[in-house]
């Protein structure tokens, strides 16, 4: 007599009102990112150390790792559950493959002030830049081009400085080069997280992941640099 009570307006409005959005669903896995991040970060200081002292190619191992996962991520973002499972081994394994960084700061004089800054200014700057990036009425799409040619010579710089290590005035430019290209990243992923199809939050999250995180090593570059100028 009373139907299918599933089916009930209330139950529907209600459904729909629980139903987590695209972007919400973005933020979730981003937030499982930056955890993840930080126990990869704890695990590495805390029990892999000793190894990567006594076999430093195992670290190449998880940087190898790394890059495997990331160019990969077409293939997987979509499959459930192997999408979050993987998603949350890569963003594992980059604060397996920063920790050593991040230890050598902390033992180096301020070194945990400079950690500080870092974090809060990376935080401000992904956060208002995303807001900017998700809100203007501006097509950022137009960025990409120059934001991958920049990328490019980031890495070209960057293997360059292998063989001929820089000072640190030019640490300092290129640091800075670093945070702008970043911060231009972030707000065009942030645009473009209202063009995703449904089904690419994985996809979505990485790429502001990569975002922060790239943010923040080269925050704490230039950080580093402007307190060796000191």
């Amino acid at each position: 007599m009373f139907g299918n009570m599933n089916n009930s307006p209330y139950q529907a409005y209600s459904s729909a009102k629980l139903s987590p959005t695209f972007f919400g669903k973005v933020m979730l896995f981003f937030v499982v990112a930056i955890i993840s991040s930080i126990a990869g970060i704890f695990v590495a200081i805390n029990f892999l150390f000793s190894y990567f002292m006594s076999a430093p190619w195992v670290m190449f191992l998880f940087f190898a790792a790394e890059l495997i996962l990331v160019f990969t991520a077409k293939m997987w973002s979509t499959r459930v559950p192997l999408n979050r499972f993987l998603f949350a081994l890569f963003t594992f394994i980059s604060g397996i493959t920063v920790a050593p960084l991040i230890a050598i700061v902390a033992a180096s004089p301020a070194g945990l002030v400079i950690l500080a800054k870092a974090l809060i200014i990376t935080a401000f700057v992904f956060t208002a830049v995303g807001i900017v990036g998700y809100t203007t009425k501006m097509d950022l799409s137009g960025m990409r081009m120059f934001l991958m040619i920049g990328i490019i010579g980031m890495i070209i710089t960057g293997l360059v400085g292998i063989f001929f290590p820089w000072g640190n005035v030019f640490e300092m430019f290129y640091a800075g080069i670093g945070v702008l290209l970043f911060a231009g990243f972030t707000a065009y992923d942030f645009q473009k997280i209202k063009m995703y199809p449904e089904d690419r939050y994985v996809d979505a999250a990485l790429q502001l992941y990569l975002d922060i995180f790239n943010l923040f090593i080269y925050v704490l570059r230039l950080l580093m640099a402007l307190n060796r100028r000191n």
